[in-house]
Formats: C-alpha cells, sequence, structure tokens
C-alpha cells in the first residue's frame, strides 16, 4: 500500500514537471529573417501610462513595401470611457550603421528611431525615442 502510494506520487510529480517545462520565447536563434517577423501581416501592439498619466495602447503594422501605420488610443476617462485615437502613416528603413535599427519617417515631416530591437514572433522590443518598449504581436 505504502509502495503504491509513493509510485502514484512520483508519477503525479513527474507529469507535473513536464507541464511545467514549456518555453514562452526560444532560447536559440531565430531562423527567420526580422523583416519576414517585423512584418508579420497583423502588427504589434503595447500598451502604456503616457506622460499626462493616461493610459494608452500603441499599434504598430509594418509592411514589406517599407510603408507602416502607427495607431494610438489614448483612455481619457475611465468613468465616462472617453478617448483620443491618432492614426499616423510612416516610412520606415533599417539603419544600415547599427543592425536591428530602423528609422520611422512620419507623413507629417517628423521621426522616430528604434533601435536595439529585438524581434522575435512572439516579442519586439528594443529602445523607442530613448524609451524601453515591448510589443506584443496582435
Amino acid at each position: 500500500m505504502k509502495k503504491e502510494n509513493i509510485l502514484s506520487l512520483i508519477f503525479l510529480l513527474t507529469i507535473l514537471c513536464g507541464f511545467n517545462s514549456c518555453e514562452d520565447k526560444p532560447l536559440g536563434p531565430i531562423e527567420e529573417e526580422p523583416e519576414d517577423i517585423l512584418c508579420n501581416g497583423t502588427g504589434w501592439f503595447r500598451q502604456y501610462r503616457d506622460y499626462d498619466g493616461f493610459d494608452c495602447d500603441q499599434k504598430f503594422v509594418f509592411y514589406f513595401d517599407g510603408g507602416g501605420k502607427e495607431t494610438v488610443v489614448r483612455y481619457l476617462d475611465d468613468f465616462m470611457g472617453s478617448t483620443e485615437k491618432f492614426t499616423y502613416t510612416f516610412q520606415w528603413s533599417w539603419d544600415e550603421e547599427y543592425p536591428y535599427s530602423i528609422f520611422i519617417d512620419y507623413s507629417d515631416g517628423t521621426y522616430s528611431y528604434f533601435g536595439d530591437m529585438y524581434i522575435s514572433p512572439y516579442e519586439l522590443s528594443g529602445v523607442l525615442n530613448d524609451y524601453d518598449v515591448t510589443f506584443e504581436p496582435f
């Protein structure tokens, strides 16, 4: 009886350890081209709090032709649900001097720099205009 309980316990622990060993991100290098992942067909999403203390959603969509779209939704009031939505179009290009960095030129003449990018199917992160940012695919 005692031996049967010990074997059941060992079996249960083996199963639990097996479920616990899943990885969210691959540890090895990604074999895909970074542009194929960056232009994933849907886009990248993050939430943040802006300099005025408002919660914001930011979405980037990058296209293979060098174009793209950024959308920012700013939540002005939790109680009433009022928002502001801003949509910007841009052209992007790789920085030839620094790998995994891009220039973003907006149609209104402003620009951004997204440097030290980590690009995987699960995450897009780096330094966007001097801020550390992390996006998830959507």
